[in-house]
């Protein structure tokens, strides 16, 4: 036993499947696999097909820490060949560090990368962020930082960065530090009579003191201040000319301004909102122009008013006015409005869920009757309804199919294949379709019982019986690679997967190597005949000669060394002038030189263990 064709060296992209392939000068049912010193068994990992003198090892979605040497060994004899996986072997230079800092400071998280142009996903709690007014994302070549200003108690998390698949974890710990206001007050314009507002929020509830021009405010009749939680608030119920100026909230360890204008003037909408249309995720800007350039406006979405935050940025540029939603999320939707002194407008937002995609479509499945086939995709986002389809059949779980969602993945699994479940399988998401081919390759056919060796003696019956694992399997017998055909004393029958050979009234000369083939498979058995009791292979025959002719009458044994007995009409006959019995190897020979009407009747021959008997008739 040699290589044929040994193993060669693989090199392959990283998560794709690698395979080693190797052909031998002889059939052999099972070779042993290794990588280096341990031996590989059939896994998820590693696929093994023994194919007669063709033998495959696959390595299935193949990573660095595959690369190896891989030997196969057959009948004492290896062959050896290495794996290379190839890809960018990324790394941490310098991970992400745990950070513990004040409220309201910035937190800093840095990290360095072993190659450029790898982008980096940063997570909180497992949850992307997205760049806002407070949460900023900075590149430069290998290094990467994620910046979170004024942080709170509630910023406390788990940050995550991760590159090409590979995480880098750090804990972001926010300790209490001295009040300061999370939420300033704003400079406003009112007009005279209105109701006026002045909010503003804590990091944490303490007590405060307002002031209009330096003066303390004391709650009147007209003036009320009041604590909600952590919010302050001062409420002003009829703007006057007086009520103009600068207002203060302060709480001992920060302060917050705002300048308040009491306006009679009529203030106009120059340039209206435009309706925004987004998608989940997405920015939404939106801007309006006044007729004045010193007066101040208030934003509102679906009736509630907006202040600068993570996801809501203000700016006021003289008469323009904008208003910036970062991160906009589906429930959002609905009217923006704005306001400055008596000048209003409104538009509409409407955030848009993101079209579902297929990350990784379907793709075709080629298997072996009887395997399980597995459909598998991977989906943008988890969709509001999908299904799976066969043709124009809608599939569900049961004895032939299970559907399998983790997450955004979708599998369908296709138990025991059969011929009738080829076709064009197809996933349905949305408005969204994706589809493949089920191909059966044919069955994977083994020898459930192969054929055993078979001893018997001369004239007996030899048996030879083979189970496959498959029915309606053809099968061709061979004697000594001689291709075998029903005959006398040859029978071949099938029952389901059971298949079987008979030889009938055997010989010495049958001895030889059996050899049952299907589907290219082989099983190989050996057929002994033994020497048994002498018989006659060659029998006597009627005969009817002429008188006074020459007859000669002849039988075969088998085995030349065997004394036999005639006779004639059950009387033993002893040679003569006129007859002569001889032996010639196996040849018995009874020669009458000149027949007579007296040597009519029935002769035998006897060889203690089988007889054979045939008439004589004379004619004149």
């Amino acid at each position: 036993m040699d290589f044929v064709v040994p193993l060669e060296d693989v090199s392959v992209p990283e998560k794709k499947q690698a395979k080693f392939e190797c052909t031998i000068t002889k059939d052999v049912a099972k070779v042993m696999w290794y990588r280096g010193a341990d031996i590989i068994t059939p896994d998820q990992k590693y696929d093994i097909i023994d194919d007669g003198k063709k033998h495959i090892l696959i390595i299935n979605s193949c990573e660095f820490d595959d690369e190896d040497e891989y030997t196969v060994e057959v009948l004492g004899k290896t062959s050896t060949a290495k794996l290379t996986v190839e890809g960018i072997r990324l790394k941490f230079i310098t991970p992400i560090k745990d950070q513990t800092v004040k409220e309201g400071n910035t937190a800093r998280f840095e990290l360095e990368l072993s190659h450029e142009n790898i982008p980096v996903t940063w997570f909180r709690n497992d949850v992307k962020i997205h760049p806002s007014r407070t949460v900023l994302m900075h590149v430069d070549g290998k290094k990467h930082v994620l910046e979170m200003k004024d942080v709170t108690l509630d910023d406390t998390c788990q940050i995550k960065a991760e590159a090409k698949g590979i995480p880098s974890m750090a804990n972001l710990t926010v300790i209490e530090g001295d009040a300061y206001f999370t939420i300033k007050l704003q400079d406003f314009t009112a007009l005279e009579k209105d109701e006026l507002v002045l909010e503003c929020e804590l990091s944490k509830d303490v007590d405060v003191l307002w002031y209009h021009n330096d003066n303390e405010i004391k709650p009147s009749k007209g003036v009320t201040v009041r604590a909600e939680g952590k919010c302050r608030i001062l409420s002003i119920k009829r703007a006057s000319k007086q009520d103009k100026g600068q207002y203060v909230c302060d709480c001992g360890t920060d302060k917050t301004t705002a300048a308040l204008n009491i306006e009679a003037r009529h203030i106009k909408v120059v340039r209206p909102l435009y309706g925004v249309e987004v998608f989940d995720g997405e920015t939404a800007r939106f801007e309006v122009q006044i007729s004045e350039d010193d007066v101040h406006g208030q934003w509102k979405l679906n009736g509630e008013v907006l202040s600068p935050s993570a996801d809501v940025e203000i700016v006021e540029d003289g008469a323009k006015h904008t208003l910036i939603l970062y991160n906009c999320k589906v429930p959002q939707t609905g009217e923006v409005a704005y306001a400055a002194a008596n000048a209003k407008c409104s538009a509409n937002l409407k955030v848009k869920e993101i079209p579902v995609s297929f990350i990784t479509p379907l793709s075709d499945v080629h298997l072996y009757e009887k395997d399980e086939g597995r459909f598998e995709l991977e989906i943008s986002r988890e969709p509001k309804n999908f299904r799976w389809l066969k043709g124009s059949q809608e599939l569900s779980d049961d004895d032939k199919f299970e559907l399998v969602v983790e997450g955004r993945r979708h599998a369908l699994v296709v138990k025991s294949a059969r011929y009738e479940d080829e076709g064009k399988y197809m996933f349905e998401a949305e408005d969204k379709r994706t589809a493949a081919k089920l191909v059966i390759q044919g069955i994977r056919l083994e020898f459930v019982k192969p054929i055993k060796d078979v001893t018997v003696k001369e004239r007996e019956t030899a048996q030879f019986r083979v189970e496959l694992s498959h029915d309606n399997v053809p099968v061709v017998w061979y004697k000594n690679e001689q291709r075998l055909h029903p005959s006398k004393v040859v029978h071949m029958s099938e029952d389901g997967k059971l298949h079987t050979l008979a030889f009938k009234e055997v010989t010495i000369d049958d001895t030889a190597m059996i050899k049952v083939e299907a589907m290219g498979k082989t099983s190989e058995a050996m057929l002994t005949v033994l020497e048994g009791d002498s018989y006659f292979t060659t029998k006597l025959q009627n005969y009817t000669a002429v008188e006074k002719d020459e007859v000669s009458l002849v039988c075969e044994l088998s085995k030349a060394v065997a004394e036999v007995k005639w006779f004639k009409d059950g009387k033993e006959i002893t040679p003569s002038k006129d007859i002569s019995i001889q032996s010639d190897g196996k040849k018995r020979i009874l020669t009458i030189k000149k027949a007579a009407k007296s040597d009519m009747g029935e002769y035998s021959c006897d060889c203690g263990t089988d007889k054979t008997t045939a008439k004589l008739n004379i004619e004149v």
